[in-house]
């Protein structure tokens, strides 16, 4: 299967997360990437190991397109599933490219590179959904608000295939400019 851009995306989502991860994670993960190709969406990360090279796997089984925000100045610095890397050579402020490339997050796991991106997509307005169970930001997160400039909260999944319902109720037709599909698997 070939992803046609125009004509296949739904939205880009924006996967942040670990980038040391055991292998209940990675299998998690690499599900949650499949899942959202399979459901038309592009993935957005930061392009190295871990979260990043799982989701990118496992998008990359259903034939979706991944992009790589990487922090380096060199595209190779990418991991191998990465489609399109972008360089930007500015350490963690590339954290805010990641969150800003995409119309919602999913948040796995994660250390403090994770938190900052979780906080990010709060305050751009991003809707963020969280994996639970799987220690690291994500699980501490999850069902929660970041602060009081928003009613919603970090929504908290424990399977890949809540993770994407959750994004494709989320991710709903609001207007002409923001096309949000509703759809799910």
């Amino acid at each position: 299967m070939k992803f046609d851009f125009k004509k296949d995306c739904r939205g880009v989502i924006s996967v942040i997360g670990a980038s040391d991860i055991d292998s209940d994670t990675e299998k998690k993960t690499i599900e949650i990437g499949r899942l959202l190709a399979k459901n038309g969406y592009a993935i957005s990360c930061g392009g190295l190991s871990g979260v990043m090279e799982a989701v990118c796997k496992g998008a990359k089984q259903e034939g979706g397109l991944t992009i790589g925000i990487v922090p380096s100045k060199e595209k190779s610095a990418a991991n191998k599933y990465v489609d399109i890397a972008i360089p930007v050579p500015f350490s963690q402020a590339r954290n805010l490219v990641v969150v800003l490339s995409g119309d919602a997050c999913i948040a796995i796991a994660g250390k403090a590179g994770t938190l900052t991106e979780i906080a990010l997509a709060w305050i751009y307005q991003k809707p963020i959904v969280a994996l639970t169970d799987v220690g690291g930001w994500s699980s501490e997160m999850a069902n929660k608000k970041v602060d009081d400039r928003r009613s919603d909260m970090v929504y908290g999944v424990k399977t890949a295939e809540e993770a994407v319902k959750k994004i494709n109720e989320l991710l709903k037709f609001n207007n002409s400019e923001n096309l949000r599909f509703t759809d799910t698997f």
